[in-house]
């Protein structure tokens, strides 16, 4: 009777260890990603090892082509490629043209209707997704011609996706005039990839990572600006854990210093002192109208809609300064 017992039992980890081997090989390239983009350590090289016969198997027998179509026809084709280079012309911000004996009359800003609207590009970490949302549901002269938030990513690790090759893509793509940025939040760490050949980084907030995040700001910025896009760059907001706070303010500080060296084509957003209380600490409501309204998610990072209300209205008060509306 045991034996009877036993056999079905056996059969159902025999098909559950099968199941296990094909769903590796079908993603072998997605963990051989993950294998490779994690820290050096023995951890790295247990995970290298893993993965590598695992490639050459899935590869062998076309297990590859399947993830492959379905990320074409969501639109995130090269996913498992790794590139981590900073690709970074550094090209220098237009100047304005010097005056004439007789200054003409101050040129009008551009004007931007719902006919022909401003054409904004959000992109960054998740922290991009709520204020995005909100900008998109101004609508009239206000055109979001894509709100790109990706999970767990930034300027610090290009290997986990590389946002660098993206900015080159954008502005023959989407063409944008202005760029709301929001980065930061996963990149306020020690680790650090792309770092350019015989060059050591230190720990965050250090003299040579402050250097080196501020150089991919700095050429983020430039680059955009050479293209005529106007950046918008959103501060980290207040948050709740400790730790956080500790780094939060050191990627601020850098924007703002960027922002501070190129103020005709960027402007700087602060979502630390427009989220936290009279007393500037972390508060997950704000009064809103007279009404006490839930700005934090639980996390105590990231917003709700009625925050990215609040940071949308600071986007389009600046937005309305830079140009004409409606």
């Amino acid at each position: 009777m045991l034996k009877l017992l036993a056999i079905p039992a056996v059969r159902g980890v025999a098909i559950l260890a099968l199941g296990l081997a094909l769903a590796a090989l079908l993603e072998a390239e997605g963990l051989r990603k993950q294998a490779e983009i994690q820290p050096a350590g023995t951890e790295r090289n247990l995970a290298l090892a893993l993965t590598r016969p695992l490639v050459d198997v899935s590869r062998a027998l076309h297990l590859t082509t399947p993830r492959h179509e379905l990320q074409v026809a969501i639109g995130r084709q090269g996913e498992d490629q790794i590139d981590a280079q900073v690709h970074l012309q550094l090209r220098p911000v237009p100047k304005p043209k010097p005056r004439t004996v007789r200054p003409a009359a101050p040129a009008q800003p551009p004007r931007f209707t719902a006919a022909h609207p401003l054409r904004v590009w959000v992109a960054g970490d998740s922290l991009a997704e709520v204020p995005g949302q909100a900008l998109e549901r101004l609508g009239g002269a206000i055109d979001v011609v894509g709100v790109e938030s990706r999970l767990s990513t930034g300027l610090a690790r290009p290997d986990l996706y590389n946002w660098f090759t993206r900015l080159q893509v954008v502005p023959r793509t989407l063409r944008p005039r202005v760029a709301v940025l929001s980065f930061g939040a996963d990149d306020a760490h020690d680790f650090m990839t792309g770092v350019p050949a015989g060059r050591k980084i230190g720990l965050l907030g250090s003299p040579s990572w402050n250097a080196e995040y501020r150089r991919r700001v700095d050429g983020v910025t430039r680059e955009l600006a050479a293209d005529g896009i106007d950046v918008v760059w959103l501060g980290l907001p207040i948050p709740a854990g400790a730790g956080f706070r500790r780094s939060y303010p050191v990627v601020n500080r850098i924007l703002e210093s960027v922002v501070r060296a190129h103020p005709k084509a960027a402007t700087f957003i602060d979502t630390w002192d427009l989220l936290a209380d009279p007393h500037g600490r972390y508060t997950p409501y704000l009064r809103v109208h007279g009404t006490l309204t839930l700005m934090r998610q639980p996390d105590g990072v990231h917003y709700t809609q009625a925050a990215g209300d609040l940071i949308a209205a600071q986007v389009l008060a600046h937005l309305r300064a830079r140009f004409r509306l409606g």
